[in-house]
């Protein structure tokens, strides 16, 4: 089996090529219709059929590979790498140390909760004291 252009894939590209095909439309589609590139990409992939996080992955490789001016990706948060070796593991590290500040913040919350439903809780013992004192003495 070779990788020449044939009819074995099924109307697709030769292997190799969707990258740069993808890299071409995107170029094309926002300087033809002064889209954004994540329009670009929401419109390959609807016209493709295959997701636009994907269009977009083969759109950036290829940027990359020629050498494209590309804008540094914005930080997601406190990413801190660890050296474990493993590209995935600042984003699990990422991910659980977000979601104990979360459980912080949750826990936090539910105290100042229970402190105030404490408070009210008393109000309202004073309110029914009074309401009886009223009724017994005034009525």
């Amino acid at each position: 089996m070779s990788d020449s252009a044939d009819d074995t894939n099924g109307g697709e590209p030769p292997r190799g090529r969707v990258g740069v095909e993808i890299f071409e439309q995107v170029e094309r589609i926002m300087r033809e219709q002064g889209l954004t590139r994540t329009q670009a990409f929401q419109r390959i992939s609807e016209d493709t059929g295959r997701r636009a996080g994907t269009v977009a992955a083969n759109y950036y490789r290829v940027a990359r590979q020629r050498g494209a001016a590309l804008q540094p990706r914005k930080s997601r948060g406190g990413r801190r790498g660890r050296g474990r070796g493993r590209a995935g593991s600042t984003d699990i590290d990422t991910a659980l140390a977000n979601a104990k500040d979360a459980l912080d913040e949750l826990s936090a919350a539910v105290r100042r909760q229970e402190k105030e439903l404490g408070e009210l809780r008393e109000q309202s013992e004073q309110f029914d004291k009074l309401r009886r004192w009223m009724d017994k003495n005034v009525g």
